[in-house]
Protein backbone atom coordinates (compact mmCIF):
# COMPACT_ATOMS: atom_id res chain seq x y z
CA UNK A 1 0.00 0.00 0.00
CA UNK A 2 1.32 3.13 -0.99
CA UNK A 3 1.68 6.15 1.06
CA UNK A 4 -0.02 8.58 -1.19
CA UNK A 5 -3.03 6.01 -1.40
CA UNK A 6 -4.22 5.81 1.89
CA UNK A 7 -5.26 8.86 3.39
CA UNK A 8 -8.22 8.67 0.49
CA UNK A 9 -9.52 5.45 2.52
CA UNK A 10 -9.35 6.87 5.30
CA UNK A 11 -10.98 9.99 4.09
CA UNK A 12 -14.30 7.94 3.09
CA UNK A 13 -14.87 6.01 6.27
CA UNK A 14 -13.84 9.18 8.52
CA UNK A 15 -16.30 11.43 5.98
CA UNK A 16 -19.00 8.65 6.74
CA UNK A 17 -18.58 8.63 10.13
CA UNK A 18 -18.61 12.76 10.85
CA UNK A 19 -22.21 12.98 8.45
CA UNK A 20 -23.69 9.95 10.62
CA UNK A 21 -22.57 11.97 14.09
CA UNK A 22 -24.09 15.14 12.65
CA UNK A 23 -26.89 13.31 11.56
CA UNK A 24 -27.10 11.55 15.51
CA UNK A 25 -27.40 15.11 16.46
CA UNK A 26 -30.13 15.90 14.25
CA UNK A 27 -32.11 13.10 15.79
CA UNK A 28 -30.97 14.46 19.44
CA UNK A 29 -32.40 17.79 18.97
CA UNK A 30 -35.15 17.32 16.95
CA UNK A 31 -36.54 13.99 19.05
CA UNK A 32 -36.14 16.93 22.45
CA UNK A 33 -38.17 19.25 20.65
CA UNK A 34 -40.66 17.08 19.72
CA UNK A 35 -40.70 15.64 22.99
CA UNK A 36 -41.28 19.20 24.59
CA UNK A 37 -43.64 20.02 22.26
CA UNK A 38 -45.73 17.18 23.42
CA UNK A 39 -45.26 17.75 26.80
CA UNK A 40 -46.03 21.40 26.69
CA UNK A 41 -49.30 21.20 24.54
CA UNK A 42 -51.78 23.43 26.64
CA UNK A 43 -54.74 20.97 26.34
CA UNK A 44 -57.20 22.66 28.49
CA UNK A 45 -56.36 26.28 26.35
CA UNK A 46 -57.40 24.04 23.39
CA UNK A 47 -60.64 22.53 25.19
CA UNK A 48 -61.38 26.14 26.61
CA UNK A 49 -60.75 27.57 22.36
CA UNK A 50 -62.70 24.63 20.76
CA UNK A 51 -65.67 25.38 23.06
CA UNK A 52 -65.54 28.89 22.00
CA UNK A 53 -65.23 28.19 18.40
CA UNK A 54 -64.36 24.85 17.22
CA UNK A 55 -62.68 25.93 14.36
CA UNK A 56 -60.35 27.76 15.76
CA UNK A 57 -59.92 24.76 18.01
CA UNK A 58 -59.29 22.51 15.20
CA UNK A 59 -57.32 25.15 13.22
CA UNK A 60 -54.86 25.22 16.90
CA UNK A 61 -54.65 21.35 16.39
CA UNK A 62 -53.50 21.18 13.37
CA UNK A 63 -51.00 23.68 13.92
CA UNK A 64 -49.20 21.35 16.56
CA UNK A 65 -49.54 18.11 14.34
CA UNK A 66 -47.78 20.77 11.48
CA UNK A 67 -45.29 21.35 13.84
CA UNK A 68 -44.86 17.61 15.09
CA UNK A 69 -44.90 16.50 11.59
CA UNK A 70 -42.16 19.01 10.79
CA UNK A 71 -39.92 17.50 13.94
CA UNK A 72 -40.72 13.72 12.76
CA UNK A 73 -39.56 14.72 8.99
CA UNK A 74 -36.75 15.83 10.14
CA UNK A 75 -36.06 12.29 12.05
CA UNK A 76 -37.02 10.08 9.31
CA UNK A 77 -34.46 12.08 6.92
CA UNK A 78 -31.68 11.87 9.41
CA UNK A 79 -32.58 8.15 10.21
CA UNK A 80 -31.82 7.86 6.03
CA UNK A 81 -28.48 9.23 6.82
CA UNK A 82 -27.66 6.81 9.85
CA UNK A 83 -29.38 3.75 7.80
CA UNK A 84 -27.10 4.22 4.74
CA UNK A 85 -26.05 1.21 4.31
CA UNK A 86 -22.30 -0.28 2.74
CA UNK A 87 -22.69 -2.26 -0.03
CA UNK A 88 -21.14 -4.88 -1.08
CA UNK A 89 -18.27 -5.18 -4.20
CA UNK A 90 -20.72 -7.72 -5.42
CA UNK A 91 -23.75 -5.25 -5.47
CA UNK A 92 -21.84 -2.73 -7.00
CA UNK A 93 -20.73 -4.98 -9.85
CA UNK A 94 -23.88 -6.65 -11.02
CA UNK A 95 -25.36 -2.51 -11.06
CA UNK A 96 -21.96 -1.91 -13.08
CA UNK A 97 -22.37 -4.27 -15.50
CA UNK A 98 -26.08 -3.63 -15.79
CA UNK A 99 -25.42 0.32 -16.50
CA UNK A 100 -23.34 0.61 -19.75
CA UNK A 101 -20.88 -1.60 -18.42
CA UNK A 102 -18.83 -3.91 -20.77
CA UNK A 103 -16.55 -5.86 -18.75
CA UNK A 104 -15.31 -8.70 -19.89
CA UNK A 105 -15.99 -8.07 -23.31
CA UNK A 106 -13.52 -5.13 -23.68
CA UNK A 107 -13.19 -1.32 -22.60
CA UNK A 108 -16.81 0.75 -21.54
CA UNK A 109 -18.57 2.50 -24.26
CA UNK A 110 -20.36 4.59 -22.28
CA UNK A 111 -20.55 6.20 -18.48
CA UNK A 112 -23.20 5.18 -16.19
CA UNK A 113 -26.02 6.77 -15.78
CA UNK A 114 -26.54 5.65 -11.60
CA UNK A 115 -24.86 9.13 -9.90
CA UNK A 116 -23.12 6.30 -7.26
CA UNK A 117 -21.28 4.00 -10.23
CA UNK A 118 -20.36 8.13 -12.25
CA UNK A 119 -18.81 8.62 -9.08
CA UNK A 120 -16.80 5.16 -8.24
CA UNK A 121 -15.99 4.94 -12.32
CA UNK A 122 -15.66 8.06 -13.54
CA UNK A 123 -14.48 10.72 -11.00
CA UNK A 124 -12.37 8.71 -9.36
CA UNK A 125 -11.70 6.10 -11.46
CA UNK A 126 -7.53 6.25 -10.82
CA UNK A 127 -8.10 6.46 -7.26
CA UNK A 128 -10.02 3.22 -6.78
CA UNK A 129 -9.37 0.84 -9.75
CA UNK A 130 -6.27 1.75 -10.31
CA UNK A 131 -4.65 1.97 -13.60
CA UNK A 132 -5.74 0.10 -16.53
CA UNK A 133 -9.55 -0.56 -15.05
CA UNK A 134 -12.65 1.07 -16.30
CA UNK A 135 -14.94 -1.79 -14.62
CA UNK A 136 -15.25 -2.80 -10.75
CA UNK A 137 -15.94 -6.41 -11.48
CA UNK A 138 -12.13 -6.24 -12.56
CA UNK A 139 -10.77 -5.91 -8.85
CA UNK A 140 -12.68 -9.15 -8.04
CA UNK A 141 -11.75 -11.23 -10.86
CA UNK A 142 -7.74 -10.02 -10.89
CA UNK A 143 -7.77 -11.10 -7.15
CA UNK A 144 -9.53 -14.41 -8.20
CA UNK A 145 -6.76 -14.93 -10.88
CA UNK A 146 -3.92 -13.77 -8.13
CA UNK A 147 -5.23 -15.62 -5.57
CA UNK A 148 -5.49 -18.68 -7.76
CA UNK A 149 -1.64 -18.06 -9.19
CA UNK A 150 -0.44 -17.88 -5.18
CA UNK A 151 -2.93 -21.38 -4.07
CA UNK A 152 -1.51 -23.63 -7.31
CA UNK A 153 1.69 -22.18 -8.44
CA UNK A 154 0.76 -21.99 -11.67
CA UNK A 155 1.56 -19.19 -14.36
CA UNK A 156 -1.19 -16.43 -13.92
CA UNK A 157 -1.96 -13.20 -16.66
CA UNK A 158 -3.16 -9.91 -15.16
CA UNK A 159 -3.45 -6.62 -16.45
CA UNK A 160 -1.05 -8.30 -19.44
CA UNK A 161 1.57 -9.40 -17.16
CA UNK A 162 2.61 -12.53 -16.87
CA UNK A 163 3.52 -13.91 -13.20
CA UNK A 164 4.96 -17.21 -12.28
CA UNK A 165 4.92 -17.86 -8.56
CA UNK A 166 8.16 -20.45 -8.88
CA UNK A 167 10.32 -17.27 -9.31
CA UNK A 168 10.43 -15.92 -5.60
CA UNK A 169 9.94 -11.92 -7.10
CA UNK A 170 6.54 -13.32 -8.73
CA UNK A 171 5.51 -14.83 -5.62
CA UNK A 172 6.09 -11.20 -3.63
CA UNK A 173 4.55 -8.98 -6.36
CA UNK A 174 1.65 -11.54 -6.32
CA UNK A 175 1.09 -10.65 -2.61
CA UNK A 176 1.83 -7.69 -2.66
CA UNK A 177 -0.84 -7.28 -5.69
CA UNK A 178 -3.44 -9.75 -4.07
CA UNK A 179 -3.40 -6.99 -0.73
CA UNK A 180 -3.65 -3.97 -2.73
CA UNK A 181 -6.54 -5.90 -5.05
CA UNK A 182 -8.26 -6.35 -1.16
CA UNK A 183 -7.40 -3.18 -0.55
CA UNK A 184 -9.10 -1.06 -3.06
CA UNK A 185 -11.95 -3.74 -3.15
CA UNK A 186 -12.46 -2.71 0.31
CA UNK A 187 -11.86 0.87 -0.55
CA UNK A 188 -14.90 0.83 -3.21
CA UNK A 189 -17.27 -0.49 -0.96
CA UNK A 190 -16.04 2.59 1.89
CA UNK A 191 -16.71 4.98 -1.14
CA UNK A 192 -20.04 4.01 -2.05
CA UNK A 193 -21.06 3.93 1.55
CA UNK A 194 -19.67 7.82 2.00
CA UNK A 195 -21.47 8.93 -1.29
CA UNK A 196 -24.77 7.06 0.02
CA UNK A 197 -24.61 8.74 3.31
CA UNK A 198 -23.48 12.34 1.85
CA UNK A 199 -26.28 11.86 -0.64
CA UNK A 200 -28.94 11.50 2.04
CA UNK A 201 -27.27 14.15 3.96
CA UNK A 202 -27.47 16.91 1.84
CA UNK A 203 -30.68 15.97 0.85
CA UNK A 204 -31.42 16.33 4.97
CA UNK A 205 -29.41 19.95 5.02
CA UNK A 206 -31.46 21.27 1.67
CA UNK A 207 -34.89 20.31 3.42
CA UNK A 208 -33.58 21.31 6.76
CA UNK A 209 -34.36 25.10 6.99
CA UNK A 210 -37.95 24.33 5.40
CA UNK A 211 -38.94 21.63 8.00
CA UNK A 212 -37.39 24.56 10.81
CA UNK A 213 -39.74 27.11 9.18
CA UNK A 214 -42.76 24.82 9.20
CA UNK A 215 -42.33 23.26 12.86
CA UNK A 216 -41.77 27.49 14.18
CA UNK A 217 -44.74 28.52 12.41
CA UNK A 218 -46.55 25.29 13.83
CA UNK A 219 -45.52 26.41 17.50
CA UNK A 220 -45.72 29.85 16.85
CA UNK A 221 -49.68 29.30 15.50
CA UNK A 222 -50.46 26.88 18.30
CA UNK A 223 -49.31 29.54 21.15
CA UNK A 224 -51.11 31.83 19.76
CA UNK A 225 -54.51 30.24 19.47
CA UNK A 226 -54.22 28.39 22.57
CA UNK A 227 -52.40 31.08 25.30
CA UNK A 228 -53.00 34.72 23.47
CA UNK A 229 -56.51 34.41 21.44
CA UNK A 230 -58.27 33.01 24.19
CA UNK A 231 -57.70 36.13 26.20
CA UNK A 232 -59.34 38.55 23.83
CA UNK A 233 -62.27 36.50 23.83
CA UNK A 234 -65.13 37.90 25.67
CA UNK A 235 -66.99 35.80 27.82
CA UNK A 236 -70.91 35.70 27.88
CA UNK A 237 -72.28 37.57 30.72
CA UNK A 238 -73.74 35.63 33.70
CA UNK A 239 -77.58 35.66 34.47
CA UNK A 240 -77.54 37.86 37.77
CA UNK A 241 -81.24 37.72 37.50
CA UNK A 242 -84.16 36.02 36.31
CA UNK A 243 -84.88 36.91 32.67
CA UNK A 244 -88.42 35.83 31.69
CA UNK A 245 -88.07 33.82 28.21
CA UNK A 246 -90.05 31.85 25.51
CA UNK A 247 -88.92 28.59 24.86
CA UNK A 248 -89.76 27.05 21.23
CA UNK A 249 -89.26 23.47 20.84
CA UNK A 250 -88.34 22.28 17.39
CA UNK A 251 -88.33 18.82 16.90
CA UNK A 252 -89.13 15.58 19.11
CA UNK A 253 -85.32 15.09 18.77
CA UNK A 254 -84.37 18.35 20.53
CA UNK A 255 -87.34 18.08 23.24
CA UNK A 256 -85.66 14.84 24.23
CA UNK A 257 -81.82 16.05 24.43
CA UNK A 258 -83.05 19.02 26.41
CA UNK A 259 -84.90 16.70 28.68
CA UNK A 260 -88.16 17.27 27.47
CA UNK A 261 -91.10 14.85 26.81
CA UNK A 262 -91.49 13.75 23.34
CA UNK A 263 -95.16 15.71 23.37
CA UNK A 264 -93.49 18.99 24.06
CA UNK A 265 -91.83 19.31 20.45
CA UNK A 266 -93.45 21.97 18.39
CA UNK A 267 -94.66 24.30 21.39
CA UNK A 268 -93.56 27.18 22.59
CA UNK A 269 -93.03 26.83 26.52
CA UNK A 270 -92.59 30.16 29.03
CA UNK A 271 -90.18 30.38 31.73
CA UNK A 272 -87.78 32.06 33.02
CA UNK A 273 -83.78 32.05 32.75
CA UNK A 274 -82.64 31.61 36.41
CA UNK A 275 -78.52 30.96 36.10
CA UNK A 276 -76.05 30.25 33.91
CA UNK A 277 -74.86 32.87 31.06
CA UNK A 278 -76.40 34.02 28.19
CA UNK A 279 -75.44 31.75 25.87
CA UNK A 280 -75.64 28.76 28.03
CA UNK A 281 -78.40 29.93 30.80
CA UNK A 282 -80.38 27.28 33.08
CA UNK A 283 -84.02 27.81 32.12
CA UNK A 284 -87.21 26.55 34.61
CA UNK A 285 -89.89 26.10 32.57
CA UNK A 286 -93.67 26.20 33.05
CA UNK A 287 -96.59 23.92 32.99
CA UNK A 288 -98.13 23.84 29.94
CA UNK A 289 -100.51 21.60 28.13
CA UNK A 290 -98.96 17.96 28.13
CA UNK A 291 -95.82 19.43 29.34
CA UNK A 292 -94.71 19.59 33.12
CA UNK A 293 -92.20 21.92 34.53
CA UNK A 294 -88.83 20.87 33.65
CA UNK A 295 -85.35 23.06 34.95
CA UNK A 296 -83.04 22.47 31.51
CA UNK A 297 -79.23 22.58 31.75
CA UNK A 298 -78.80 21.66 28.48
CA UNK A 299 -81.29 24.12 26.04
CA UNK A 300 -79.00 24.23 23.24
CA UNK A 301 -81.53 22.50 20.46
CA UNK A 302 -83.98 25.03 21.68
CA UNK A 303 -85.17 28.47 20.73
CA UNK A 304 -85.06 30.94 23.61
CA UNK A 305 -86.08 34.46 23.28
CA UNK A 306 -85.89 36.94 26.12
CA UNK A 307 -89.44 38.47 26.70
CA UNK A 308 -89.78 41.81 28.52
CA UNK A 309 -91.43 41.63 31.77
CA UNK A 310 -95.20 42.66 32.25
CA UNK A 311 -95.52 45.54 33.91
Amino acid sequence: MSSTEEPAAVGDAAATLQLRSTAKWLIGASASTAALLVAGLQLTNLQELGDADWWLGALALGAALLALAAAFRILYQAASVLGATRPSIAELDRKDRADHGNYPKGARIEDPSDPLLNELIVHRRAELLGPGRDAIGSLTDDLTRASRGLATGKSVTIQGKSYRPAVADDTAALHELAAELQRRISDVSDAAERFETNTNYQHLKGQLAFNGVVFLVGVLGFAWLTLLYPQRITPSAPVTAPVQVELTVPSERAATQAGLEKECAGMTLTGAAVGGTLDEPVIVTRAQGACSPHRLTNPQELIAVPVAASK
